[in-house]
């Protein structure tokens, strides 16, 4: 592995460390003696562990910063990769030092699934947390919702093809927009209008009654499209309208491309309103609502209050944010089936939300549509087109790649954990939930139990599911790729 690898691996731990300074003053504020100690040790470890490895390692290959073309596309993919999986290590320290998680399969389980956003979790009590692990547990999903190199990038000097190589591993896509000339600015573009939204949801949550500390969880958990909660029950322990209708609120908007708030921010409206993928997704969360609203509505339920539970449930699960206002587990078998064909088709690119994404499905669709032109029509030359523009061959062929890698991968995964003796709707909803980054699932893992209950081989695999999902799985099999040769 090259030494700026490890290198800037090394200042993605230092920036991890850093973060564990707000669960600790958190622990501090509400006088938690017990968990000082161990989330001071964890912050400590982790700065130590990977100072040292910048400092080593930045000496040994050039002594400088990394600088342009330092990093080649292979050396970026690896970085990232094996930047998450380490930080979702360090990020454990903390449950394991409080002794809050029992074993280092569930620690890490835990860890990975927030840096993911994924939510599903093996704590089966979250309000018996000290208070600053459970900030720390949501606010690993906040700071993996918009991407840990993409703080990096944003806070630490890191310039040219190197930041460039790191910012294309981590984030992924069929198109890209650079917002800014150079990647760093972009980043700090993006961070600005993520703290901006934090703030908003923060404000709005505690207005509405919602404890500061609850509101502060809550926001870092939707904004992120994570969907950890301070509570058992999710967002149904409120038991208010309007703590769910902001929340719908700020999960669409985190399931939304980032590029078009850049745009609103300009007073570009245009942009917003003849966004296709965007028209895509609202068309297909207000099908869906519709749908399963009619269903649960014939189940012996007023129209307007099975609205009210279907637009939550949706747009939560469509989002793969993963909050809950009750058992959607006892749905009517159809929207159940809906419910996870919308953890894999997930939100917008460029959103802190996973899956498919719409932008895929619009390219999907446009190009099966091309094809039963062709053969009506043989001769006729027909691109696609998205935003006015002819989409290249290649994009098309990758995303189509991309779609059948991600099916097949839902089918083997699905199969492994039947194999190990899973009934097929808990394999198949738990392997939708992770690999979409959903967290609740069906069956013996759905939304009012927990992943506590599977195996440590089948935590193993759903925790592969979650970093294949969160980095677009062609990231996370390369490595293999490169590894082997």
């Amino acid at each position: 592995m090259n030494s700026l690898v490890l290198s800037t691996i090394g200042g993605l731990l230092v920036l991890l460390g850093a973060s564990m300074l707000l669960p600790l003053a958190v622990a501090l504020y509400f006088g938690s003696p017990g968990e000082v100690k161990p989330l001071a040790c964890a912050l400590v470890i982790t700065v130590t562990a990977g100072g040292l490895m910048k400092y080593l390692f930045r000496v040994k290959a050039t002594g400088q910063l990394p600088s342009e073309g330092d990093l080649s596309i292979r050396e970026g993919v690896i970085a990232v990769v094996v930047g998450w999986v380490l930080c979702a290590l360090f990020g454990a320290l903390p449950y394991l030092l409080t002794t809050s998680v029992g074993n280092f399969t569930d620690a890490y389980f835990e860890s990975m699934s927030g840096f993911t956003t994924t939510g599903a979790t093996v704590i089966q009590h979250p309000e018996a947390l000290p208070p600053g692990l459970a900030c720390w547990r949501s606010f690993t999903q906040w700071l993996g919702g918009l991407g840990i190199v993409v703080f990096f990038i944003a806070f630490l000097p890191t310039a040219g093809m190197a930041a460039y190589r790191l910012f294309e591993a981590e984030v992924p896509g069929p198109v890209s927009e650079r917002l800014q000339p150079r990647i760093a600015e972009t980043a700090r573009v993006l961070l600005q209008i993520y703290v901006i939204l934090t703030a908003l949801e923060f404000a709005l949550l505690y207005l509405g009654g919602m404890p500061a500390f609850d509101s502060l969880c809550h926001t870092f958990s939707t904004i992120s499209t994570g969907g950890f909660s301070t509570k058992s029950s999710s967002i149904a322990a409120y038991q208010s309208h309007y703590i769910e209708i902001v929340i719908t609120v700020f999960m669409f908007l985190g399931a939304c491309n980032f590029v078009l708030y850049y745009h609103l921010g300009r007073g570009n409206l245009r942009a917003i309103f003849s966004n296709t993928e965007l028209q895509f997704f609202v068309g297909l969360l207000l099908l869906t609502i519709l749908l399963i609203s009619f269903s649960l509505s014939s189940q012996e339920t007023s129209f307007p209050h099975a609205l009210r539970r279907a637009s939550f449930q949706v747009v939560s699960i469509t989002t793969t944010t993963g909050f809950t206002t009750g058992d959607f587990d006892t749905w009517p078998d159809f929207c159940r089936f809906l419910l996870v064909l919308m953890m894999l088709a997930g939100g917008c690119a460029g959103s802190t939300a996973s899956g498919i994404k719409s932008i895929r499905l619009v390219l999907l669709t446009k190009s099966v549509g091309r094809e039963l032109v062709r053969l009506v029509t043989p001769r006729v030359v027909k691109h696609v087109k998205l935003y006015g523009e002819s989409v290249e061959e290649e994009v098309i062929s990758n995303t189509f790649g991309f779609f059948f890698l991600y099916v097949g991968l839902f089918g083997l995964f699905s199969l492994m954990l039947t194999a190990s003796g899973r009934d097929i709707v808990t394999a198949f909803s738990a392997v939708a939930a992770c690999i979409g980054n959903v967290g609740p699932g069906l069956g013996a893992v759905g939304p009012s139990l927990s992943y506590d209950g599977l195996s440590v081989m089948e935590k193993w695999i759903l925790i592969f599911c979650m970093l294949l999902g969160r980095l677009e799985l062609y990231s996370v099999i390369l490595v293999f790729l490169y590894w082997r040769r």
